[in-house]
């Protein structure tokens, strides 16, 4: 709009250098090749098994959504025109149709502002991806009947010849294309990538079809979209096709899509009275678009957040609207300052939406929880329930020997969920899969079933104490954190265990995992473990062997991380197999500590000494420092003689911590973390680094006042006391 008669185009000069009248032909051809690769790249991205499994709530909102504000803006319309009759200033004969374009909803676009806002995975985004492609059906197939109806003489004739040519297209595509890219993707060896020759010649079967189209007097963009949805998305083809058609056609061609359309509007073409009548129509046909989404939502007992989501999203608006758009002024149904405002609106319903919606979304999703879900307070002969992420093999062995760490047995047994996390390319709709449910393997789950298989070996190794519910989801970095926060807050879990970002055997760092990591972090319903393997336990052939002996050791510092830390190596100790240390650092001069904190810390030493009093696998070190070099020292001492060190993320800004922030170089490690990740200390072994869930909501009685504290302190030391006193107690414990 910048460049166009709305500003710059004021000035000839600028028009003639910088766009003369013959460049405004390549534009345009530049402007429809894109249009015809972005839908073809979409179709590549969609799974069209979604319309299949649309239930009824998606099927009803996505009707409704279209029918709803159709009717309410044709209707106000109609009573528009019949008001203004007469009025050659106010009377616009094309207002219905301004109504009627206006109801029209489009997937592509949906999923594109879904993708924009990483907010692909979550409840109402999965109903929006159905319900648009529901209504995006609808749609097509009114505008086509219009089309036909509006410029036919012979509309029944002219209705049979399209019916006839589309399904000899969709022929064309099923029958002959379809096989020759099924024969081109078997010519593929598996983990090999598409040859060059294989994707040139699909870009050009895409170019063929739109030109077909055109002949038979379809529109040019059907024969492209269809064939893309014909073709299998993810590896090999779609996933290639993706990745060469992304970067090029989103920021390279659709730019110049865009600028052409902002370029036709003029804003000192349009009259007020006209524009006021014509944007009246449009808030109404928004309106019913909200309503149609939003009351059904409800209905089907989602909240009133996602259905005011949903009904936001449905407005939005994108490159699909832009060319129906364009299409209806070329065929002369719209005329040009009908075309001007609907633009103009377009552009600022959709930007005004899109930072409204996520805003909701980050509000939505907190998961405020009125208990709190750690280890420490999970009663200890309970089922413990954990989550798992897995990103590749290499991550197998490292959570199987925690797992086994975590000391799981029939009366206290463990219930993990294994997410085996793919990234989400070559398809637009992201996947939430259950092994338990789909029990056959397809092409999406294959490279999942591998690691899957080992921890269902496990499971049987270990039948009774172990409880495993896999899952593979496929989705984008930015928005995997929203599959782990629903499913921990779905299954109840106390604990999710993240890899690590980077693996520090092989040097590889993958920021995707790393940003995941900070989200899960940040919003987790539960207290969340990352596992650092430093290679010292070996492939998947040594993750089933049994244990003669292992070593933890538990370093605390003090603080509710900590806490949680102490509370997980307590549960280990008690494994026949492991022998767990406590280290406590404390501070010479430690006056400036929070006395609520500090009554916490005791009561959970406390009670870490008296569920180990008979244990003489347990050792209980305290070390006085007092200073950061001190801490250095210490954790220098520790050797290599221990395969897990457990420690907390997060720690008060006291005095010993601020002389170590200088170790902080990854902030979702804490301190104490980057010491053991930075440095050779603890040898090889494998770093757990615990945060605790903290965030509950203000009735939450799991926090006890400072009395109760105090009160339940006092009585379990003198229970402490009296049990120290029995010579026969084999408890180890050493005071340095």
């Amino acid at each position: 709009m910048l460049l166009g008669p709305s500003f710059f185009g004021h000035f000839l000069e600028y028009l003639r250098r910088i766009f003369p009248f013959r460049s405004f032909m390549v534009i345009d051809t530049y402007a429809v090749l894109g249009t015809i690769f972005q839908l073809f790249m979409i179709g590549v991205q969609l799974n069209p098994m979604l319309l299949a499994r649309a239930g009824r709530k998606s099927q009803v909102i996505g009707v409704l959504v279209v029918i709803i504000p159709l009717t309410l803006s044709v209707t106000c319309a109609c009573v528009l025109t019949s008001i203004t009759q007469g009025n050659d200033k106010l009377n616009r004969p094309d207002l219905w149709r301004v109504g009627a374009a206006q109801s029209m909803s489009a997937f592509p676009v949906i999923a594109c502002y879904l993708s924009e806002l990483n907010i692909l995975n979550t409840e109402f985004s999965r109903v929006a991806f159905s319900s648009s492609l529901v209504s995006g059906v609808l749609c097509f197939s009114l505008v086509t009947i219009y089309m036909i109806f509006y410029h036919a003489l012979n509309k029944i004739a002219a209705l049979l010849m399209m019916i006839f040519f589309s399904a000899l297209v969709l022929m064309l595509i099923v029958f002959i294309l379809r096989p020759a890219t099924m024969w081109m993707i078997k010519q593929i060896p598996e983990g090999h990538i598409m040859r060059e020759e294989y994707l040139c010649a699909v870009f050009m079967l895409v170019m063929m079809l739109s030109y077909i189209c055109r002949s038979l007097h379809l529109h040019i963009l059907f024969g492209p979209f269809i064939f893309g949805v014909t073709i299998p998305s993810g590896p090999p083809l779609g996933s290639a096709l993706v990745e060469r058609l992304e970067f090029f056609n989103t920021w390279m061609i659709m730019p110049i899509f865009y600028t052409e359309y902002g370029m036709m509007v003029n804003i000192f073409d349009v009259e007020l009275t006209s524009t006021l009548i014509v944007e009246f129509i449009i808030l109404v046909s928004c309106t019913g678009k909200f309503l149609g989404a939003f009351l059904p939502a409800l209905y089907y007992s989602m909240s009133y957040t996602d259905a005011t989501l949903l009904g936001l999203t449905m407005n939005a608006q994108g490159f699909l609207e832009l060319s129906f758009f364009k299409m209806l002024m070329d065929a002369q149904i719209l005329d040009k300052k009908s075309y001007q405002i609907m633009v103009g609106s377009m552009i600022v319903i959709t930007g005004a939406f899109a930072p409204l919606v996520s805003y909701l979304h980050k509000s939505s999703t907190k998961y405020q929880l009125h208990n709190r879900r750690t280890i420490q307070h999970s009663q200890p002969n309970i089922e413990l329930r954990v989550l798992a992420c897995i990103h590749d093999q290499e991550n197998v062995p490292s959570i199987i020997h925690l797992l086994k760490a975590s000391n799981p047995t029939k009366e206290s047994p463990i219930n993990v969920s294994i997410i085996h996390f793919m990234e989400l390319v070559g398809r637009a709709t992201p996947l939430l899969i259950s092994h338990k449910v789909h029990k056959k393997a397809s092409a999406i789950t294959a490279g999942s079933q591998r690691i899957i298989n080992v921890f269902k070996l496990y499971e049987e190794n270990n039948r009774g104490s172990i409880l495993l519910h896999p899952y593979t989801v496929v989705s984008s970095y930015a928005s995997m954190h929203n599959d782990v926060c629903m499913l921990a807050h779905h299954k109840r879990t106390s604990l999710i265990i993240l890899p690590f970002h980077k693996l520090l055997a092989s040097g590889v760092n993958n920021s995707g995992i790393k940003t995941m990591n900070s989200n899960v972090l940040d919003k987790a319903p539960c207290s969340v473990g990352i596992l650092i393997d430093r290679g010292l336990l070996g492939g998947i052939k040594f993750v089933l062997a049994n244990w003669l002996s292992y070593h933890v050791a538990v370093v605390f510092v003090g603080g509710p991380d900590d806490r949680e830390a102490l509370a997980y190596g307590t549960r280990m100790s008690e494994h026949p197999n492991i022998e767990v240390s406590i280290i406590r650092f404390l501070m010479a001069e430690n006056k400036e500590i929070d006395t609520v904190e500090r009554n916490l810390d005791e009561e959970t030493v406390t009670d870490f000494k008296f569920r180990t009093a008979y244990n003489n696998r347990a050792t209980y070190i305290e070390k006085e420092v007092s200073n950061g070099l001190g801490v250095i020292n210490v954790i220098e001492s520790m050797g290599n003689k221990h395969e897990l060190i457990v420690l907390g993320r997060r720690h008060d800004d006291s005095p010993l911590m601020l002389q170590l922030t200088e170790w902080n170089k990854c902030s979702e490690l804490g301190i104490m973390g980057d010491i053991f990740m930075l440095s050779d200390y603890g040898g090889k072994a494998t770093i757990l680094v615990v945060q605790q869930q903290t965030r509950v909501a203000l009735s939450s009685t799991d926090l006890l006042p400072d009395n109760d504290l105090q009160q339940r302190a006092q009585s379990m030391n003198v229970l402490m006391s009296n049990v120290f006193n029995e010579e026969e107690i084999p408890f180890k414990k050493e005071d340095t």
